[in-house]
């Protein structure tokens, strides 16, 4: 239906994940290199760049575009990589090649995007922009799934305050990116159901201060 469709800004992303392609387009943060592609779940696939994305990626300069089928997401992609070949770019060196995607990378390209999105939101599709509302909100969905991968690491290590130090892609180490994900984009971690992981985070955390956001203190929460 024409005009139901526009642009989407921070902090607002509807329901509509499963069953949805978008074309994404992530910036790398401090420079202007970018990915293009398309993907049923632009988080899953920023998690596969890197446990640390919203450090990788500029989440206030990203965006998504969503198709009405994944036909046209893939006619979007094809289309804009001929456009732009003159300013592909090699993946950053810090993108491991399982994440695949190697030629789907530009350099130089961002205005020229962000212009090519503004003509698609005037013909009536939907754009989230920034990137960082929808990645919010997604951190937000999953916190039921984050609750039950902690009880699975207290299962295994024992209580939180016990646990050693995260560290690299251990189990440990993706759980303290994930919440380190939380601080920075103001999510509240639901850790009521493990006594001592606000501590524990504290001590492995990598997220520089006074950038993060304190957590409550044990008993604060209303």
């Amino acid at each position: 239906m024409p005009g139901s469709r526009r642009l989407i800004a921070v902090d607002s992303m509807g329901s509509r994940v499963r069953g949805t392609t978008f074309l994404y387009v992530l910036p790398c943060a401090n420079e202007d290199h970018a990915k293009l592609g398309i993907a049923n779940d632009p988080l899953t696939r920023m998690q596969a760049f890197s446990p640390r994305y919203f450090e990788l990626f500029d989440l206030d300069a990203g965006w998504l575009l969503e198709a009405d089928t994944l036909k046209e997401a893939r006619g979007w992609e094809t289309a804009l990589k001929r456009w732009l070949r003159p300013h592909a770019a090699p993946a950053p060196l810090l993108v491991p090649a399982r994440a695949g995607g190697r030629t789907e990378w530009v350099r130089g390209a961002l205005s020229l995007l962000a212009g090519w999105r503004d003509e698609q939101v005037a013909r009536g599709f939907v754009a989230h922009a920034p990137l960082r509302g929808w990645v919010r909100q997604r951190l937000q969905q999953a916190q039921e799934n984050r609750r039950h991968g902690v009880q699975a690491l207290v299962e295994r290590f024992g209580p939180a305050e016990f646990w050693p130090l995260a560290a690299g892609s251990t189990p440990l180490g993706l759980l303290r990116d994930a919440l380190d994900a939380c601080v920075l984009l103001d999510v509240e971690p639901g850790d009521d159901d493990a006594p001592g992981l606000r501590a524990w985070h504290e001590r492995n955390s990598l997220v520089s201060r006074p950038a993060a956001r304190a957590w409550p203190a044990e008993g604060e929460r209303a």
